[in-house]
């Protein structure tokens, strides 16, 4: 642990001293990282990526032993391990053994809660995964179901109340953040979820919609638009502002998806800027090269040099606190 703190540590510090004071020091090895265990999912929600069924993986699932080999390679340095991106990590056959490779490192998931049973509710609870977050976007079937296209609010209910009892039950230090995705229709049930999750003792945060055509965004955008992603110019809506260089994400925290392939950061759904392929070259190979070299400098140069710079959010927030004080 000391070792993976100080390797935090001065990953931090080496983006500052670029970011400020313009000196050139290279990040060490990322103390964060986020794998994608599942390019599928069994729900639609029209302004996903994979829900909209827009993801061309070649790999549905990552393969286990690529999972072993990022976990090998990672141990020493990872601080957390967020075992998401675009699919149901749930859906991998393998979800708990793989799981079980980053015990170590904080490793967090987010699942849309269609299977939570009761045993694999247990199997969580002793797994060492140290957060699950479940979007919860409604208190009734309705309005849960306006943006969960094919989810099923009754089964997503019993089995945060499965996890819930499971993590009584074992004393596990598992902890259950409830997410709500908030938009126009379902921004009259904040308080409501806000309750139900007090009522089972996990964690409630609202989190902002992101559309996949940001000039469609008013047909979400709740009515309380400081905790939305876009901001209006004239009749369009686009992107908020966010900062004009700089990207701590890209800094710390590559994404590796089914295929292997590593991003620079959670914005590239599709991969078009895959820095690498682990099962080409290590990530120390990749982290280090040229390519990925040349991208941090693009984007410390402007961040209106990359598209998928231009309408991320990094350094805005994204997340909130209930104003019910939850």
């Amino acid at each position: 642990m000391p070792s993976r703190l100080l390797n935090a540590s001065y990953s931090v510090f080496s983006y500052a001293a670029r970011r400020y004071a313009g000196i050139n020091l290279h990040p060490p090895l990322p103390p964060a990282i986020s794998i994608e265990l599942s390019s599928v999912c069994n729900l639609s929600c029209p302004e996903c990526v994979t829900g909209a069924g827009l993801i061309a993986r070649k790999n549905r699932f990552i393969d286990y032993g690529l999972a072993q080999e990022i976990a090998e390679q990672t141990g020493d340095n990872a601080l957390s391990a967020w075992l998401y991106f675009q699919g149901e990590p749930m859906l991998h056959p393998r979800f708990f053994d793989i799981a079980g490779l980053f015990r170590g490192m904080n490793p967090v998931i987010s699942t849309n809660g269609h299977f939570l049973d009761v045993e694999s509710c247990r199997m969580l609870a002793s797994s060492g995964i140290r957060k699950i977050i479940i979007p919860y976007d409604g208190i009734s079937r309705e309005v849960y179901g306006l943006y969960r296209k094919g989810g099923d609010h009754d089964r997503v209910t019993l089995g945060i109340r499965n996890l819930a009892a499971a993590i009584r039950e074992q004393r596990s230090s598992l902890k259950i953040e409830l997410q709500f995705l908030i938009h126009r229709g379902n921004e009259h049930e904040e308080a409501a979820v806000a309750a139900f999750a007090r009522s089972v003792g996990a964690r409630f945060r609202i989190k902002s919609m992101q559309v996949l055509d940001p000039e469609r965004a008013g047909e979400w955008i709740a009515d309380e638009t400081r905790r939305a992603r876009y901001t209006k110019a004239g009749e369009k809506w686009k992107p908020a502002g966010t900062p004009s260089r700089g990207c701590l994400r890209m800094w710390t925290t590559p994404v590796i998806t089914t295929d292997g392939d590593v991003l620079p950061c959670c914005f590239d759904k599709n991969g078009a800027y895959a820095m690498g392929n682990l099962n080409d070259s290590t990530l120390s190979e990749i982290w280090n090269g040229t390519k990925y070299r040349s991208f941090r400098d693009s984007v410390f140069r402007s961040r209106d040099l990359t598209d998928i710079c231009r309408e991320c959010i990094q350094g805005r927030r994204v997340i909130f606190r209930s104003r019910n004080k939850h």
